[in-house]
Parts: structure tokens; C-alpha cells; sequence
């Protein structure tokens, strides 16, 4: 029996030897990250499109609605990242798709102090549709993602997290 065994070891290890030097290594190159490119408005009826993230290190797109209780609780922390950071390179976008509510809208931004972009969703940003906000994804200048759709809140100290490992 443990002849057997040590023979059919020998071939199995024969035959794992031959079939890999049998092969030339594979190249497969690596898929091109999605690159966002969009048309929009901003809340005062300009076009806004992907030149808006040029020359910035770091773009959280952030996807919001004047009714979502999250959305509206991490929006002053939002502010302050925004406020500490710019500098650095980060631009934050905030995009709603709530019609007919801008007065809320315009209470929302008031109370949070939100001095980022705020600019309407438009279908190019459908890829982005999770069927719940907050939803956020990072983009780098050019538009290119750079992380997965990130599902609800987050506070201060969970959004620098993230936003300090990029800007480096």
C-alpha cells in the first residue's frame, strides 16, 4: 500500500511539474479603472461637468437628499473635512436629486455650513445608484475611481480616516 502511494505521489508530482513548464507565464494586463465623466448643473443653473475635479488630489462624491436623516447629520462634518483639506487637494461634491424641495435644500446647507459644490444628479451618475443615501465613492483629478460605492454615514474622524490614506 505505501508503495502505491509513493508512486502515485511521484506521478502526480511529474505530472504537476511537466504541465508548468510546459506553459509560458501569462500576461494578463490589469482592467482600466472607471473613469467618471458626467454633465450636470450646479444649484444656480450653470453646467458643471468632469473639469470640475481637475487639479484636486482627492474627490469625494457624495450622494445625498435633503430628507435622509445621515445625510443630513454628517453634512457639518463634511464641511469641516472639506474646510481642512482643500488645501491639501481634496474637493468634496455633494449631489441631490430631490426636486422641488429647495428650501429644504437651502436649510440643510445653511445649518451644516456646507461651503463644498452642491450640484444636481443627472443619469451619468446612475453607475453610482445604490437605492440608498448617503452613498460616497472617491475619484482622483482626472476622474479615475478609486474606491468602492462606501453606504452611509460617517463621522469626522471615519471620513479622515479614508481621506488622509489617499491624499498621501
Amino acid at each position: 500500500m505505501k508503495r502505491i502511494c509513493a508512486l502515485l505521489a511521484a506521478f502526480l508530482l511529474l505530472a504537476a511539474l511537466s504541465a508548468c513548464a510546459a506553459r509560458e507565464p501569462a500576461v494578463t494586463p490589469a482592467p482600466a479603472a472607471p473613469t467618471l465623466r458626467f454633465t450636470t448643473t450646479d444649484r444656480d443653473g450653470n453646467t458643471a461637468d468632469e473639469s470640475i475635479l481637475r487639479g484636486h488630489k482627492l474627490v469625494m462624491l457624495n450622494f445625498w437628499e435633503p430628507w435622509c436623516p445621515p445625510c443630513v447629520e454628517e453634512m457639518p462634518d463634511l464641511a469641516k473635512l472639506y474646510e481642512d483639506y482643500r488645501d491639501r487637494g481634496l474637493l468634496i461634491l455633494g449631489v441631490y436629486s430631490t426636486e422641488g424641495q429647495e428650501g429644504d435644500v437651502d436649510k440643510v446647507l445653511a445649518d451644516s455650513g456646507t461651503g463644498y459644490p452642491i450640484l444636481h444628479y443627472s443619469k451619468d451618475f446612475d453607475g453610482f445608484r445604490t437605492g440608498y443615501v448617503p452613498t460616497t465613492v472617491f475619484v482622483d483629478g482626472e476622474g479615475t475611481i478609486l474606491s468602492e460605492l462606501l453606504v452611509g454615514g460617517r463621522d469626522y474622524a471615519g471620513w479622515e480616516e479614508l481621506i488622509l490614506n489617499s491624499l498621501k
